[in-house]
């Protein structure tokens, strides 16, 4: 009797110096790095969940890092290069996927160590509020008359969701995306200027550069590729309610190394879930107007599976894979 007393207690015994091996948290200064200059808004994205984290006190030795270059390329090489040091991370963005698939690095999301995906960038198709395209039907009709005929920015980027979103309405109706005047400027805001300049006739751009001048009544969305209308844009229709199946943003997540263990990758979950939980995060979310969608390591892991095949494929109908 006395040693199947003793059982349970030495179980105890074995047990908790195994759950105390597993447990794991930063030993020094964390490194989160961001691909863009300060100011810019992955620099803004990064100090925002710096400032969440010290606030709390649930890591304080963290310092934001800017490496800039190649669309983000130096930046994911930069965490390519420490395998399994769960001490780097990395804000990463679609361009994680596009990089590869066009060639230019040879870093993506299969080397990484994807943590969660922490919001959405929706995108939208703005016009000047006087504009004869009051829907995206009319923007069909526009295209199939003519595809030359409607002048669209796409921001500071070709191969990016701004043309996505623009490839899958092509689809989904038998058009030719390649076709479509597209043009390039320095970046949303001067897409905008030049819009309301009526230099061009449409923008295809995230909803924080034309959200104030829909509200003011100067220009107009048509349509915005989210899966479900944006609360931040309630008037607004979807393009699944116009009835075109699109579902398309600029996601943000968050990477390490490739090589990080179970409990490496359990410490920064519960701590990026506590960081999405935050009236701080969420005001940011609506600031920028981003979509709230957090998702935890292997359902990032597979969301990015997924979009790397479908970026795959809208960057060859775009006639942009030199292979």
């Amino acid at each position: 009797m006395r040693q199947a007393a003793s059982l349970p207690f030495l179980c105890i015994l074995l047990v908790a110096p195994c759950a105390a091996q597993l447990a794991w948290k930063p030993e020094r200064t964390v490194e989160l790095v961001v691909v863009s200059a300060p100011g810019g808004g992955n620099d803004k994205l990064g100090r925002t969940i710096q400032r969440i984290w010290q606030e709390h006190r649930w890591l304080e030795m963290v310092q934001v890092v800017n490496k800039v270059g190649g669309g983000g390329a130096v930046a994911y090489n930069y965490i390519y290069q420490r395998v399994g040091d769960a001490h780097t991370l990395a804000i990463a963005r679609v361009s994680l996927l596009s990089n590869h698939i066009l060639g230019l690095s040879p870093i993506t999301y299969t080397d990484m160590t994807p943590l969660a995906l922490m919001s959405i960038e929706a995108i939208c198709l703005a016009v000047r509020a006087d504009s004869p395209i009051k829907t995206v039907k009319d923007l069909v009709a526009r295209w199939k008359a003519d595809p030359q005929s409607v002048s669209i920015s796409l921001g500071s980027t070709r191969g990016s969701a701004t043309q996505y979103v623009l490839a899958q309405i092509a689809e989904v109706v038998g058009l030719d995306p390649r076709k479509f005047k597209t043009l390039t400027f320095g970046g949303g805001a001067d897409s905008v200027t030049n819009l309301l300049g009526e230099h061009i006739d449409m923008a295809s751009a995230a909803p924080g550069n034309v959200l104030a001048h829909h509200k003011a009544g100067t220009l107009r969305i048509i349509g915005i590729a989210t899966a479900r209308r944006s609360v931040m844009l309630p008037d607004v229709a979807t393009l699944i309610e116009q009835g075109y199946d699109v579902v398309q943003g600029n996601w943000t997540a968050l990477v390490g190394p490739k090589g990080l263990t179970a409990a490496q990758v359990a410490y920064w979950e519960d701590l990026l879930e506590r960081t999405a939980n935050q009236p701080a995060w969420k005001r940011h979310l609506e600031a920028d107007v981003l979509e709230e969608d957090f998702l935890k390591s292997q359902a990032t892991r597979e969301f990015m599976k997924k979009d790397y095949e479908l970026t795959r494929s809208l960057l060859g109908k775009l006639g942009m894979i030199k292979q």
